[in-house]
């Protein structure tokens, strides 16, 4: 009896991210529709480049804070492995 109500509530919950996911690409044709509709399509292409160019401009930062946080893990990770190399060739 557990079984049957785990069943149905993990179909609920996938039918409940399907339609999630059906009613998000339903907003993004209405969106592309009203634009093209409106004669806005021939500006769009100047936004997403300067959206295009804020991402890449975060996307860069993520990246150089991503670097220099792991920097000290990877020194001492290469470290430990370097160590563990010359112990390991001492007690042969």
């Amino acid at each position: 009896m557990v079984g049957i109500f785990r069943d149905l509530a993990l179909i609920l919950l996938a039918l409940e991210a399907a339609f999630g996911a059906l009613v998000g690409v339903a907003l993004g044709v209405a969106v592309n529709y009203a634009l093209y509709r409106s004669r806005w399509w021939r500006v769009v292409p100047r936004w997403f480049l300067q959206g295009r160019g804020v991402l890449h401009l975060v996307q860069r930062g993520t990246e150089q804070a991503c670097r220099r946080i792991a920097a000290p893990f990877i020194a001492a990770s290469s470290a430990r492995a370097a160590l563990s190399g010359m112990l390991a060739r001492r007690k042969r």
